[in-house]
């Protein structure tokens, strides 16, 4: 009975990491082929540390205002 229950449970465990990492892959290589998309249009694309610094930068902004 315990081992049913344990066998079920680690499926269902299984299922939804293996979900989630699909996820994840998914929204990286469709993040990427925006990217590229964008830079071949010639669309002015900001590099991560740019976005890292403004997100930065609105965090504070955040601790500021609160």
């Amino acid at each position: 009975m315990r081992y049913r229950l344990l066998r079920s449970l680690s499926a269902a465990i299984k299922q939804v990491c293996g979900a989630v990492l699909r996820a994840l892959l998914t929204s990286l290589v469709f993040g990427i082929c925006v990217v590229a998309l964008m830079r071949y249009l010639g669309v002015p694309v900001p590099s991560p540390f740019e976005l890292f610094r403004d997100v930065e930068g609105l965090s504070k902004l955040a601790k500021i205002l609160s």
